[in-house]
């Protein structure tokens, strides 16, 4: 708690000082709200623990910068806790874990995040460190080309569910659960220069993790820095389908895309929020997709 309170004092100070000479964003914070107590209590090794809970999952009209696939607004009820990482993936653990480092900006330094990956990366990654910890893997992947972190591409994966306990990407849901943080705002701890690299404060490149302010419940960079992948394939609609609320969705079976979240060194501000969602081909690897895993709690 007093490790809270610190943020907390130190968010307020920042918050005074935006009131004051800050840009419409910066403004829009400025009536009723405050900094959120920020409790990393149940961080340790690098993961927070995410409770079990219900929220409101997507965007209402009135939002800024809405786009049309992120609503209706929705009730997502999370049955089981989860363990969300801290940060985003760095290079130095993927180094260390894979051997090779695919990122664009390797000058940036070991702590920052690994970036140049694609879906299946992150999932072999994934794998990769059930195994090292001595989990179960939560991916059957069969009939790669290439290896990961190089030109690892087409390969045929099967997720075996979140019962597994062994590492994997966050669901969609699980994802705008854990970065709202018990929360409602478009941002979870203020204005977006606060919590996330973008493209006006990032100089066009990513940055070392843990930089910008936590959420409530204790991860960074859940905004901002890299576009983070998720587990589920993209589907425009598929809100639609939990109009009347979901219990642990995992969005469709199917599809041609994998969504990202988070936004990116390179979104503008409309693009840095807890509801903007965004797709790319599950082979992409761009200089600013990068990821964060999660993994069960029984």
């Amino acid at each position: 708690m007093r490790q809270g309170l610190r943020y907390l004092v130190s968010l307020t100070l920042m918050f005074l000082i935006l009131v004051g000479c800050g840009d419409s964003d910066e403004r829009a914070y400025t009536v009723g709200w405050f900094p959120p107590i920020v409790d990393e209590s149940d961080c340790s090794n690098g993961y927070c623990l995410i409770p079990a809970g219900t929220f409101k999952m997507g965007s209402p009209d009135s939002e800024s910068d809405r786009q049309g696939d992120e609503g209706p607004v929705h009730s997502v009820t999370i049955t089981r806790s989860f363990l969300m990482r801290q940060t985003e993936v760095t290079q130095i653990e993927w180094e260390s874990l894979m051997g090779n480092n695919p990122s664009y900006f390797r000058t940036c330094g070991d702590r920052c995040p690994v970036e140049g990956v694609n879906w299946y990366d992150a999932v072999s990654y994934a794998n990769a460190l059930s195994e090292s910890e001595g989990f179960e893997t939560c991916y059957t992947i069969a009939n790669c080309s290439g290896t990961a972190g190089n030109d690892l591409d087409d390969c045929t994966v099967t997720f075996k569910g979140l019962g597994c306990t062994g590492y994997r990407l966050p669901t969609e849901a699980e994802w705008e659960y854990a970065a709202r943080a018990g929360g409602t705002y478009s941002r979870y701890s203020g204005p977006v220069s606060w919590i996330a690299w973008y493209y006006a404060n990032s100089d066009y490149t990513t940055h070392p993790i843990a930089q910008k302010a936590p959420n409530a419940w204790g991860l960074y960079d859940m905004l901002g820095n890299v576009w983070e992948w998720v587990n589920d394939w993209y589907d425009a609609s598929y809100y639609s389908a939990c109009s009347s609320g979901c219990t642990d969705p995992s969005g469709t079976f199917t599809g041609s895309y994998r969504v990202v979240r988070g936004g990116s060194w390179g979104s503008n501000a409309g693009g840095v929020r807890a509801a903007d969602r965004y797709d790319f081909g599950p082979r992409s690897r761009n200089d600013d997709l990068g990821f964060r895993l999660a993994r069960s709690v029984r």
